[in-house]
C-alpha cells in the first residue's frame, strides 16, 4: 500500500532520485550516532505513548507480540523493523519530504512528520509517530541522507521487536503480558508513569537535538539547517503551495478512518 505508489510517483514524475529521496552517503559516525539519537528518543516516545492511552488503546501490543511469539527473531525483524525502515522512508522521508521541501524544507518536515503518523491509521501509534517523523525529518536534513533515517527507523522499531520477543520467551514476563492485556493498563498507573517519564523525555529529546546538531556540523550542513528557521525576506521568490486538496483529503480520510474504528466500531 505505501511502497507501490512511491514506485507510481517516482516512474510519473520522473523526479531526480539522487536528490528528491537523498540517495547519498553520509559522515561514517552516523553509524554510532544514529542509534544513541534513537535512544535518546525512546522516553519521549513512551510518554506519548502513555498520554494516548489515557483516551485510546493501544493498537500495537498484542499484534507485536503476537507476531514475535509466531516467527522466528529473524523473520520478525524483516517484516517489523526492516521493511517500513526502508519501504516508509522511501515514501515519507523520501517522496514526501523531497517534494515539499522546495516550498519551505521546515514545512516539509512538519508535513512529512504528520502524514507519517496519519498512516498509521490508529490514534495511540499516530501520537508518537508524527513526533517521530519531524525528527526523523531533522535528521534527514542534517545528514543529506535517507540512509540515516531508514537507519534510524530500522532502530526504533528494531527495540520493539526484541523486548516483544523477550516478554513473549520469558513465562514471567509473558504472563504480566497477557494480564495487561486482558485487563488494560489503569488509568493511576498511566499517569504515574506520565509524571516519572516527563523529566526523562525532556533530557532525551535535548539529548537527541544536539546529536542532530553534531550530525549536521559533520556533514557541513550547520548552515543549511540555521536557514530553515530564518525568514526569506526576498519577495521576487515564489515557492509552490504546501497546502493542497490532495493533502487536505488524505488527512481528512486518514483522521475518519482512526475515528470510525476506534469510536463508532
Amino acid at each position: 500500500m505505501i511502497f507501490v505508489p512511491t514506485i507510481i510517483y517516482i516512474l510519473i514524475s520522473k523526479c531526480d532520485l539522487r536528490e528528491t529521496l537523498r540517495l547519498k552517503k553520509t559522515h561514517w559516525l552516523a553509524i554510532i550516532i544514529v542509534p544513541a539519537f534513537v535512544v535518546a528518543l525512546e522516553p519521549l516516545m513512551t510518554l506519548i505513548n502513555a498520554i494516548s492511552l489515557l483516551w485510546v488503546e493501544s493498537a500495537t501490543t498484542e499484534l507485536a507480540t503476537g507476531l514475535v511469539s509466531n516467527h522466528k527473531l529473524w523473520v520478525s525483524t524483516l517484516l517489523m523493523a526492516v521493511t517500513p525502515g526502508i519501504v516508509e522512508e522511501l515514501a515519507y522521508r523520501g517522496v514526501i519530504m523531497g517534494s515539499y521541501r522546495y516550498g519551505s524544507r521546515l514545512a516539509a518536515i512538519i508535513i512529512g512528520g504528520i502524514m507519517f503518523g496519519a498512516m498509521h491509521m490508529n490514534f495511540n501509534q499516530m501520537a508518537y509517530a508524527m513526533v517521530l517523523g519531524m525528527m526523523l525529518g531533522f535528521l534527514a536534513e542534517a545528514t543529506g541522507s535517507i540512509f540515516t533515517t531508514m537507519y534510524a527507523h530500522f532502530c526504533f522499531n528494531e527495540i520493539s521487536v526484541i523486548i516483544s520477543y523477550i516478554a513473549s520467551h520469558v513465562s514471567v514476563l509473558k504472563q504480566m503480558v497477557e494480564k495487561q492485556a486482558s485487563e488494560g493498563i489503569a488509568t493511576d498507573q498511566l499517569k504515574q508513569t506520565i509524571l516519572i517519564y516527563i523529566p526523562f523525555a525532556f533530557m532525551g529529546l535535548c539529548a537527541a537535538a544536539a546529536m542532530i546538531v553534531l550530525l549536521a556540523y559533520l556533514n557541513g550542513r550547520h548552515m543549511d539547517m540555521l536557514a530553515m528557521f530564518r525568514r526569506n525576506r526576498n519577495a521576487e521568490v515564489k515557492r509552490p503551495r504546501i497546502i493542497s486538496v490532495p493533502l487536505v483529503l488524505a488527512l481528512c480520510v486518514c483522521i475518519g478512518f482512526m475515528i470510525i474504528t476506534e469510536f463508532v466500531l
